[in-house]
C-alpha cells in the first residue's frame, strides 16, 4: 500500500473511531477534554496496531521473487 494513503487512511480512521468513543464518553456525562483527547489518543492506538498487525499478515501471504 502507498505510504501517503495509509497515512492518510490512519488519519481518517483515527478521526471516525475517536469521534465514536468522544461521544460514547459524552453519553455518560463526562464532558472534560481530557476524556475526549484520551479517547483520539485510544482510537490512534487501535488503528495504528491494526494497520501495523494488518501488514504484517500481508507481507507473509505475498509472494516473493
Amino acid at each position: 500500500m502507498d505510504e501517503n494513503l495509509k497515512i492518510t487512511l490512519i488519519g481518517l480512521l483515527t478521526l471516525i473511531i475517536g469521534t465514536i468513543f468522544v461521544s460514547i464518553i459524552a453519553s455518560f456525562g463526562y464532558t472534560q477534554i481530557l476524556a475526549g483527547l484520551a479517547a483520539f489518543v485510544v482510537a490512534a492506538i487501535i488503528v495504528v496496531s491494526g494497520f501495523h498487525f494488518g501488514d504484517r499478515h500481508y507481507r507473509h501471504m505475498t509472494p516473493r521473487h
